[in-house]
C-alpha cells in the first residue's frame, strides 16, 4: 500500500534535495507532499502547499507577514501554519510520515511542525546544524535527527545523495514497521520519574510494580524526559504516576539548568488529569548543568559536584528552596485527583546523602517547611526515616501508590 510522506522544507534554498527524496518515493510507488516553508523565495520546485498556504494555515497573508513582522516572528508564523497543516492531514488520513530538511531556520520551522504530531507518529529531521543545539527543535518529541554533513545547497552530491537516501529509506521503515502509542485495553499503566541518582529506588519501584500486574513506564528527568511524561498524562496514556525524581521543577522554578522542562508546567498534568499520583523529592536539592565553565559565574561559589567531566551539579539555594516548595504546593493544590506526597529524611539523591558534597539538612528543611505550610489539609503528607534509595522507601511509595488507586477507579 502507497504511503503518502510529508516534506517539509524551505523550497527555494533546498528545492533541489526535496525533489530528489521525491523521485527516491515516486520509484517505490509511495506519494511525496512537499511543503514550502520558505517565506521569501520562490520555489525552485512546484509546492503541494505554497509558502502562501502555509501562511494562511498560521493565521496569516504571506504579504502581510513579511511587512509587519520581525524575522523571528516569521518564522514562528510559518511553523505554526506548517504544524496545522500537518495536523489537519493527519486527522483526515492524508499523511503517514514526514520528513524535514534544513539548515538553521528551515530546521526550526520544520522542527515546529513536527512537534505538533503524536508521539510515535514517524518524523525525521535532517539537518545542517544537527551537531549542535537542537533541543528547541525536537523539545519533548521523538523527532529522528541525522547530520546533513555536507550542506544541503546546490543539489545533492555524493555525500547528500547517501545521507538523504538514508534518511527516506529511515523514515519509511518507521512508516512500514513502526507502531503508534496505544493503551491496550485493561492496561495499568503507571509513570515513573528517574534519574541516575535515583536509579536504585526506581529500580525497586519498578520491580514491585510489575510483580503487581501494572506496566510501567520510567521517564529520565532530562526535561525533555518530563514533558513528554506530563503530555502522555494528558493523552490518557497514563494511568498513575510516581514522581519519584521530579528534579526538573527545581530548575523551572530557579530558572536555569540543563533539564529545565521543555514544556512548562512540570507536576501538574496528573493533577490537571484526576490520575492518582505519588510524588517525592528526588534530586530536587541540586540544578544539572554541563562541563563546569557551562556554569554561569553567579552560581560556582555554592556547593558543586562533578558528576562526570561533562555534567555538573550545583545545589540548589536556601532562598530557591523555599519558594520551590511553595510552588510545589501550589501545583499539587490543583490536582483534582488523590494525591500524596512521601519524603525521604535521610536525603534525596546519592550525592544529597549524610557525608556527600550536596548534603545539607537546612536547606532541605526549608523546603519542607513551606511545602507543608502552603499544602492543603487534604493532601496526603508523610516523612519517612530512609534514604531516597533505600528499598523500604521505594516499597513505601508503591505501597502508597496502589492505596491510592483503590480511592479511584479508571
Amino acid at each position: 500500500m502507497k504511503k503518502n510522506i510529508a516534506i517539509i522544507t524551505t523550497l527555494d534554498t533546498k528545492g533541489e534535495e526535496a525533489a530528489y527524496i521525491k523521485r527516491l518515493l515516486d520509484a517505490q510507488g509511495d506519494v511525496a507532499i512537499l511543503i514550502d516553508v520558505a517565506p521569501l523565495g520562490p520555489p525552485t520546485v512546484e509546492p503541494d502547499y505554497s509558502n502562501e498556504e502555509v501562511a494562511r494555515r498560521g493565521g496569516h497573508r504571506l504579504e502581510s507577514l513579511l511587512k509587519g513582522k520581525q524575522r523571528d516572528e516569521i518564522m514562528a508564523a510559518m511553523g505554526e501554519g506548517a504544524a496545522n497543516l500537518l495536523t489537519g492531514l493527519l486527522k483526515a488520513g492524508k499523511v503517514d510520515g514526514v520528513l524535514g530538511l534544513g539548515g538553521n531556520q528551515g530546521s526550526a520551522m520544520a522542527g515546529m511542525a513536527m512537534k505538533a504530531l503524536p508521539i510515535g507518529f514517524p518524523k525525521f529531521l535532517v539537518s545542517t546544524v544537527a551537531s549542535g543545539d537542537i533541543r528547541p527543535y525536537v523539545g519533548n518529541k521523538d523527532i529522528a535527527v541525522m547530520f546533513s554533513v555536507s550542506d544541503l545547497v546546490g543539489g545533492p552530491n555524493p555525500v547528500a545523495r547517501s545521507i538523504l537516501k538514508n534518511a527516506t529509506s529511515a523514515l519509511l521503515g518507521m512508516v512500514n514497521g513502526g507502531e503508534a502509542v496505544a493503551l491496550t485495553k485493561g492496561e495499568r499503566t503507571v509513570a515513573i520519574s528517574a534519574f541516575g541518582n535515583t536509579q536504585p529506588a526506581v529500580e525497586r519501584a519498578m520491580a514491585l510494580l510489575r510483580e503487581k500486574g501494572f506496566e510501567v513506564i520510567a521517564f529520565h528527568a532530562s526535561g525533555a524526559g518530563g514533558s513528554a511524561m506530563e503530555e502522555l498524562i494528558d493523552e490518557g496514556i497514563i494511568n498513575y504516576l510516581l514522581d519519584l525524581t521530579p528534579h526538573e521543577l527545581s530548575e523551572e522554578i530557579v530558572g536555569v539548568g540543563a533539564y529545565v522542562p521543555v514544556r512548562p508546567g512540570r507536576m501538574t498534568a496528573a493533577g490537571r488529569k484526576g490520575i492518582p499520583q505519588v510524588v517525592s523529592t528526588g534530586a530536587m536539592e541540586y540544578l544539572a548543568f554541563g562541563p563546569m565553565e557551562s556554569i554561569p559565574a553567579r552560581f560556582r561559589r555554592r556547593k558543586i559536584y562533578m558528576h562526570n567531566p561533562y555534567n555538573a551539579n550545583v545545589r540548589v539555594s536556601r532562598k530557591e528552596m523555599a519558594t520551590i516548595g511553595k510552588v510545589m504546593a501550589e501545583r499539587l493544590n490543583d490536582a483534582k485527583g488523590p494525591t500524596m506526597v512521601l519524603v525521604p529524611m535521610r536525603g534525596w539523591s546519592i550525592h544529597g546523602r549524610e557525608g556527600h558534597p550536596l548534603h545539607d539538612p537546612h536547606g532541605d528543611k526549608i523546603l519542607l517547611n513551606n511545602l507543608k505550610r502552603h499544602l492543603k489539609k487534604d493532601i496526603g503528607y508523610e516523612q519517612v526515616d530512609a534514604h531516597i534509595n533505600d528499598a523500604r522507601f521505594a516499597e513505601r511509595c508503591v505501597e502508597a501508590l496502589i492505596g491510592l488507586t483503590k480511592e479511584r477507579k479508571i
